[in-house]
């Protein structure tokens, strides 16, 4: 219920890892009413440190048993030393953001796109998120903003497809928009139909975190500015859930080729 209030994470599918109910439930053992204060601060951002950092890709037990140690510190009130860092720049996203449903990393990023429950571009009404529609990359809630089909035509990238197939070129949609009004359109093609039925159409792409319509690039089909746009506009809802700390300074993060997989996993290395 409190990841479904506080973190508006609405369905489980979205849960970056089910291990979390662990020390959120020790949490709540101990602690019987919503934290608010530090408390609430700090327990944030352990949870977006887990998610980001990919904390129970492996070894979970031990993970888990040294992580409420670190819950009894916060119902203390003091925020806990971590021994493991995040990267929230728009350069990591952009390196790191390959959309697969079943990575953790990018569960974090689209429950942050869930956050600012996201409304239908043609009536500005809420989408309906289900678990049904969010398993696999294919799945109906899924919808590239500018559509595979027409990238693959239009730019000439290397590495094409890790670029076309990105987390930040994807928006939470529902069914109908997805399948039948947009198929393979240009943004600028589809949007200027949807601006005609929904007057509220700059507030609705904000709450995809498609601020503007003309700096994004989405009138002009420029993905590049899109894409660059976006990393950015991510990057700072990823710093608002997390508290600086030297961690995050004096270690450096990179992802290992398992992490396009069911689980990912990170290897870190001290910076010298």
């Amino acid at each position: 219920e409190y990841f479904r209030g506080f973190y508006r994470i609405p369905v489980s599918q979205l849960l970056p890892y089910n291990a979390l109910i662990v020390p959120f439930a020790y949490f709540f053992y101990h602690h019987n009413d919503k934290p608010t204060g530090d408390k609430q601060r700090y327990l944030q951002d352990f949870f977006w440190r887990v998610s980001f950092g990919t904390r129970y890709s492996s070894a979970v037990e031990s993970k888990l048993a040294q992580d409420i140690k670190r819950i009894d510190t916060i119902l203390s009130g003091e925020l806990p030393k971590y021994d493991w860092a995040v990267n929230t720049t728009a350069d990591f996203i952009e390196d790191n953001g390959w959309f697969s449903a079943s990575r953790s990393y990018i569960k974090a990023i689209l429950s942050i796109y869930a956050y600012h429950q996201p409304k239908s571009f043609n009536d500005n009404s809420i989408v309906n998120i289900t678990n049904a529609w969010l398993k696999i990359a294919t799945s109906k809630n899924y919808h590239h903003f500018f559509p595979k089909a027409y990238l693959q035509k239009s730019i000439n990238w290397e590495d094409k497809d890790f670029y076309i197939n990105h987390v930040l070129n994807i928006t939470i949609v529902d069914d109908f928009l997805n399948k039948r009004e947009i198929g393979a359109k240009a943004p600028s093609v589809y949007m200027k139909k949807f601006s005609r039925h929904n007057k509220e159409v700059d507030d609705t792409m904000k709450t995809h975190l498609i601020n503007d319509l003309d700096t994004f690039g989405i009138w002009t089909d420029d993905y590049e500015k899109f894409f660059n746009a976006r990393a950015k506009i991510l990057s700072k809802e990823m710093k608002k859930r997390i508290i600086d700390a030297d961690v995050d300074r004096t270690m450096s993060v990179e992802y290992t080729d398992n992490d396009y997989g069911e689980e990912n996993e990170l290897t870190q290395q001290k910076i010298e």
